[in-house]
């Protein structure tokens, strides 16, 4: 015989883990299964940023987050050094962590316990009980058992056994990045910053990805590389091979071990990122999906944790106002709420991805932002500082015209939109329009600049086409 509980959550990281906790505390009978024994290990950069804190705040974990190494912003190299200090938002943390996933996972999953969510470990799904009319009731068990609930929340990773089990077909294309990474200690004082490093080539080609280096704090880091598979020869990368290439170019004072010896020690791990919604809409009948079932990581940067989070808050929360008002079969409160938050950035993701897949539109983005003028009035602006994007003059940007001479460029005049126009949304840097006409548009190839503002003249836009496909 079958238990059954209000609602099922299949997975104990991050996005399961909120789920349960929002469910939970708001009465529900929830149980978690995992086929894992906590602490387990998760392959992953292991920061937090200042939006991933403000939801662990949000759960009440705030006195919890002083074991990690706290960091205050982002040191990127592109190849010039330059700093970025988390926001100051109201209500917002200015700093972040980096926690390791065997600390962080096993508390968020006590913390589920704690409001009352019933914890399964070592207990592995295989795929989703259907009833007669083909809704979710329910999971099956490796083990020959099954467990029934009102509502399932799939939150079981990259290659979720549920999302498999109802062979999914995504409204909305997503995609993939590889990423690999290896703890390790460092002979180096314990710093306060994340490290971000963009300039990452293979075969000559600039790769649509960056490398890191995380500090875990007591002379330990987390260092990997992660790149998007828009990428044409990305198959061809051997990525341990490649990540023994960029801890290569680190300072050789640093004393870092050979990444053969890592691997040998088992602490090289590789592991694919789903990003731009690998299965939308996020929920079928009796089932929702957050975290990396849903295909939730960010966009612009990989970042899956904050998203993780939010996403299973959400699923947590939307799954019992949906049982609570009208049943199983209609989850279109967490759609609703999912599009709200992410539809727009993760449409300028999925056209930025195509496009950053170029190599030399990478090598041009990439020489542009390592460029101090465009840099630090883009970053001034992102900051919401005084700067309005209006007042952006061609010659600030003039260096970003001049990396994309060796491409395909016709300059044409364009005056229904701007620049400001188009670079809508506080802190977001590949910004657009709802119809997709962003700041990197894929089928017209468009990258906006403006000529005007204080020096006068009409606007105009250069169309960049790589070959016949523009």
């Amino acid at each position: 015989m079958s238990e059954r509980f209000d609602l099922a959550v299949v997975g104990g990281g991050p996005a399961g883990s909120a789920a349960a906790w929002q469910a939970a505390q708001a009465g529900a009978n929830v149980v978690v299964l995992d086929k894992a024994d906590f602490p387990r290990d998760k392959p992953c950069g292991d920061g937090l940023t200042a939006r991933a804190v403000s939801y662990l705040q949000r759960m009440g974990l705030s006195g919890e987050l002083s074991r990690f190494h706290r960091v205050r912003g982002v040191r990127v190299f592109s190849p010039s050094e330059w700093e970025l200090s988390f926001p100051r938002r109201p209500g917002m943390p200015d700093h972040g962590y980096v926690a390791r996933r065997p600390e962080l996972d096993t508390l968020l999953l006590k913390h589920a316990a704690s409001a009352g969510a019933q914890i399964r470990q070592g207990t592995e799904v295989v795929g989703p009980l259907l009833d007669g009319t083909g809704r979710v009731c329910g999971v099956e068990l490796r083990d020959g058992g099954s467990v029934r609930a009102d509502a399932v929340i799939a939150a079981d990773g990259a290659y979720s056994p549920i999302k498999r089990g109802l062979h999914l077909q995504s409204q909305r294309n997503g995609y993939s990045a590889i990423a690999i990474r290896a703890e390790m200690p460092i002979e180096r004082p314990d710093f306060d910053e994340l490290e971000i490093h963009l300039k990452l080539r293979f075969q000559g080609d600039q790769l649509p990805g960056y490398g890191w280096v995380f500090p875990l704090g007591n002379g330990r880091v987390n260092i990997g590389l992660g790149y998007v598979n828009s990428y044409r020869g990305w198959q061809k990368i051997n990525a341990t091979d490649f990540l023994g290439d960029f801890m290569a170019t680190l300072p050789q004072e640093w004393a870092l071990p050979g990444v053969a010896d890592l691997k040998k020690a088992g602490e090289v791990r590789a592991w694919r990122l789903p990003m731009g919604f690998t299965a939308w809409p996020p929920w079928r009948r009796g089932v929702l999906f957050a975290g990396d079932a849903l295909g939730a990581g960010r966009p612009t940067s990989g970042a899956g944790i904050s998203k993780a989070l939010e996403s299973g808050l959400a699923a947590g929360d939307c799954a019992i106002a949906a049982l609570t008002n009208g049943g199983p079969d209609d989850f279109t409160n967490y759609a609703q709420r999912m599009e709200e938050a992410w539809g727009r950035e993760y449409r300028r993701g999925r056209y930025f991805h195509k496009l950053a897949g170029y190599p030399r539109v990478a090598r041009a983005g990439l020489a542009a932002l390592d460029s101090a003028p465009f840099r630090d009035r883009l970053l001034r602006m992102l900051d919401q500082q005084a700067v309005q994007v209006r007042d952006l003059a061609l010659d600030e940007l003039a260096v970003l015209a001049q990396q994309l001479a060796e491409l395909d460029v016709a300059v044409v005049d364009a005056d229904r939109v701007t620049l400001a126009d188009q670079l809508l949304g506080a802190g977001e840097v590949f910004a657009g329009g709802d119809d997709g006409e962003g700041l990197f548009t894929l089928e017209k190839h468009v990258i906006g600049m403006r000529q005007g503002g204080r020096h006068g003249g009409c606007s105009r836009y250069l169309v960049v086409s790589e070959g016949k496909g523009g």
